[in-house]
């Protein structure tokens, strides 16, 4: 059973610490965060290689967000205040962006 503030995560299915944090997500919100692996089929309005180059989150309205605003939209739904404290202390911009930065910049070495 999905919820009507699910959220859609777009990861790479063949990177072993991908795999270990989405499920990690899915396991602790699964009526929150659905999971698609973007090594098989995707919707046409999402872009395989961004998406296998980062996260990218479908919001409850439709909308794509990718880096950090991805994280931060599956911590809003986790279980546990931290997660929300995570979220709300890493969304403003002279935060998150540094921190997107950051994650764009690692992320090839995972």
């Amino acid at each position: 059973m999905t919820h009507d503030n699910a959220v859609t995560a777009y990861f790479d299915g063949l990177c072993p610490i991908c795999v270990h944090e989405m499920a990690h997500y899915a396991q602790a919100a699964p009526a929150l965060i659905q999971l698609h692996d973007c090594n098989g089929e995707i919707p046409d309005d999402i872009d395989r290689d961004s998406a296998l180059a980062s996260l990218h989150v479908r919001l409850p309205d439709g909308a794509i967000v990718d880096g950090w605003l991805a994280f931060i939209a599956i911590w809003e739904r986790m279980p546990g205040r931290h997660w929300r404290w995570l979220a709300a202390l890493t969304r403003p911009a002279p935060i998150r962006i540094p921190l997107n930065r950051i994650y764009l910049w690692l992320a090839p070495y995972r």
